[in-house]
């Protein structure tokens, strides 16, 4: 497969994984800040800095209103992670594409990529739509999801759209993990609290996990969750369960060649699969999560490497 072609599938895929993420980042801080609305002023700064681009935030919008966050992560033209410019991207790849995939796919993406850029038209009125555009965004994506598992040949490009969707969402599942610290770091009493597991649940519905959690665990408890979330190795979401699938796609990329990025994700996977949730709120979430990006980026560098292609772009947010 040409490198042209691979990098494009493989891109393409993340860029529509993280628009979808996004997306749910946006719904998450709005049930946190909704559901303790009463409880002290709303925060929409902790969105921003996961991201960690806080500093091309304030140069262009200064305040981190709700207005202010929202607009930049979903329609900013200037940030080239906005659900907009994601899309757009993903859009791009698919038309030198076009010839090479089923046409329901094609077509899927192509409209996904004029919806926000449209609703962006309506300035005025992006507040009250931001939340219906999200449920688009996300029902977008698993729809996409659905369509490569239906019409596309298990060969290297249906490998290469699963390598790319599974790394973004481990990495993006660990950031809105992020969004859970940075809320409560300004708090610590609150842990163990009413308002603790208010975050929980929203962190659970941010990831369509909650009905999933309750039916395996019951009540919310954070080792659980954080159990689930992390080292679950039959939810879809969990990071765990992502590495394990792009590990497996690597595989069947390369036809079970060993290579330093196979080193890498095999020995990540091997780490999450001898922990225990308890080791991780040990170690401290925050910092388990910072080394887990590392390593997530240090896999995605490193497939670019080997594989020849051209540098690989920001895996942030």
């Amino acid at each position: 497969m040409l490198s042209r072609v691979a990098d494009s599938i493989y891109w393409m895929s993340r860029y529509v994984e993280r628009a979808s993420n996004t997306a749910r980042f946006l719904e998450v801080s709005y049930h946190l800040n909704l559901d303790l609305q009463f409880g002290g002023e709303e925060q929409w700064a902790p969105l921003v800095e996961i991201t960690g681009d806080m500093k091309l935030f304030k140069a262009r919008y200064g305040e981190a209103s709700s207005e202010n966050v929202m607009h930049f992560l979903m329609f900013n033209p200037e940030y080239p992670n906005s659900i907009a410019n994601c899309l757009q991207s993903a859009r791009a790849n698919a038309q030198g594409l076009r010839e090479a995939m089923p046409s329901e796919m094609y077509e899927e993406i192509n409209a996904l990529g004029k919806l926000v850029p449209a609703a962006s038209k309506e300035r005025a009125f992006f507040h009250s739509r931001v939340f219906e555009l999200c449920r688009q965004v996300k029902r977008a994506g698993m729809m996409l999801s659905g369509i490569v598992s239906e019409t596309i040949e298990r060969g290297r490009g249906y490998h290469l759209w699963r390598l790319g969707e599974f790394l973004e969402r481990a990495d993006k599942t660990s950031r809105l993990l992020h969004v859970k610290y940075f809320y409560l770091l300004p708090k610590i009493a609150d842990v163990g609290t009413p308002i603790d597991d208010i975050h929980w649940n929203a962190l659970l519905l941010s990831l369509d996990a909650r009905e999933a959690y309750y039916r395996t665990h019951g009540l919310v408890n954070h080792e659980n969750v954080i159990d689930m979330i992390v080292l679950d190795k039959g939810f879809p979401r969990a990071i765990l369960f992502c590495l394990r699938a792009a590990l497996d796609s690597l595989n069947r990329i390369t036809r079970d060649v060993p290579a330093e990025p196979h080193v890498q994700l095999a020995a990540l996977c091997e780490r999450l699969d001898n922990m225990t949730a308890r080791e991780i709120i040990d170690i401290g979430l925050n910092e388990f999560i910072d080394e887990l990006q590392l390593d997530i980026n240090g896999v995605n560098n490193s497939i670019f490497t080997h594989f020849n292609t051209a540098p690989a772009p920001p895996v942030g947010a």
